[in-house]
């Protein structure tokens, strides 16, 4: 088993994991997501990369859906904040047509007219059914109010208008700009023939754009509240305060402060709100990490009367850790991330995407005996150092999506501190 990086002359980067295993993942890697649009582009990110799919130089939609469908294998993308994803999963010896497959939907996509305009009904479809959807919209709404006028804030798959304006020339524009040489990750994972894996890559790939590697915003945390009124049964909320990058020295500390707070049903908050006070179903809480900024809270619904005792609550349960963590709390939370990690190992797919986020993050692999020896360094003083960092300057964040959640535009958060 052995994971290696290849730097072509065409600077692309190349992530070889020779890895025991029946079937092989493959994936492009571009570093580019929606915080790249401008203002107007918000969601051509998704729609390339829904495009992409509809038709090459030499395959219809039909066709590149059918190849891969036919020997077994699958073939799927994905857009995020600040990178975008395009991969297929198959058995080795097929791992020649996959390379064929995405090295042409990546270069040799032609965009048509007839099917863009097809598209664009599909992707307004996609918004409709994640405004509908309280979980998603509650989600939507925090993010928007954390990082209000900013990219990172904008929703991932546009707005109807949006969508509605995007021309042919527009995804070209896009395409151009971003899809090169130097944002480009080509990863496998799987049993494999290396040298052969890129001979191949160094010929599908020998007419890839050249251009410049794409410069992330600097994010700015905001506060705020974002109450959306709704005729539902439960109010659904996320509450949070700005968490650490992803580069961050400290973020093994939050994420083991995360599983202590809010993770499974031994969690602090899980026993307090839910088994103790009976005030919801499921709560938990959460840590994202950008380039620049991150988010640690909770998330939860519950009735509409429960609400402002269960955030209450909640954030008591976070005040209440200061000084009390205990050695148990942190075995459980180190062999918590311990253990994800090493269950991970097991997908290949999973662990193309920790791979490609360590170069893209540290511009190098973070070895599993690395990241396993930052968890094990973790101690009680850590956790409580970023516990403190993050209660150090409150701006709280509050999105609720409900009935008769009106009422709590009014509570100042920063009392609860």
């Amino acid at each position: 088993m052995a994971i290696s990086l290849t730097k072509l002359k065409s600077d692309i980067t190349i992530l070889s994991d020779q890895f025991k295993s029946k079937t092989l993942s493959l994936g492009l890697w571009l570093d580019v997501g929606s915080v790249s649009e401008k203002d107007n582009q918000v969601g051509i990110a998704h729609m390339l990369e829904h495009m992409a799919f509809k038709g090459t130089k030499s395959r219809n939609a039909y066709q590149i859906a059918r190849e891969i469908e036919d020997i077994g294998g699958d073939i799927n993308a994905y857009t995020g904040k600040e990178r975008t994803a395009y991969y297929v999963r198959l058995l080795p010896e097929n791992l020649d047509l996959g390379i064929d497959i995405l090295s042409d939907i990546l270069i040799n996509s032609i965009f048509p007219r007839d099917e863009i305009e097809r598209e664009r009904g599909v992707i307004i479809s996609e918004i409709g059914q994640s405004n509908d959807s309280p979980d998603d919209k509650v989600y939507e709404n925090f993010v928007s109010t954390s990082f209000n006028g900013q990219s990172l804030g904008n929703s991932i798959l546009g707005t109807e208008k949006t969508v509605n304006s995007f021309k042919q020339n527009d995804l070209v524009k896009f395409c151009d700009e971003f899809y090169n040489t130097s944002n480009l990750i080509i990863g496998v994972c799987g049993d494999f023939d290396k040298e052969n894996f890129i001979q191949q890559v160094n010929e599908k790939f020998i007419n890839f754009r050249l251009g410049l590697k794409t410069k992330k915003p600097i994010y700015r945390w905001c506060s705020g509240n974002f109450i959306e009124e709704r005729d539902l049964e439960q109010s659904n909320i996320i509450f949070g305060l700005e968490g650490l990058c992803s580069s961050d020295k400290e973020r093994y500390a939050l994420r083991a402060l995360t599983i202590i707070y809010g993770y499974g049903m031994s969690s602090k908050l899980f026993q307090e709100i839910r088994e103790k006070r009976g005030l919801c179903y499921s709560i938990y809480g959460f840590c994202s990490q950008y380039s620049s900024s991150g988010t640690f809270g909770f998330s939860s619904g519950c009735s509409p009367e429960n609400l402002e005792q269960l955030l209450e609550c909640s954030i008591r349960e976070l005040i209440k850790l200061r000084g009390n963590i205990r050695e148990d709390d942190l075995k459980r939370a180190k062999l918590q991330l311990k253990s994800g990690l090493l269950m991970s190992q097991e997908s290949s797919m999973s662990r193309l995407e920790q791979n490609v986020s360590s170069i893209l993050t540290f511009n190098k692999i973070m070895t599993i005996d690395e990241t396993i020896k930052n968890i094990e360094e973790l101690n009680i003083s850590k956790i409580e150092n970023v516990l403190d960092k993050i209660l150090q300057n409150i701006k709280p964040v509050l999105s609720i999506v409900g009935p008769n959640s009106s009422i709590l535009n009014k509570i100042d958060l920063k009392s609860y501190f």
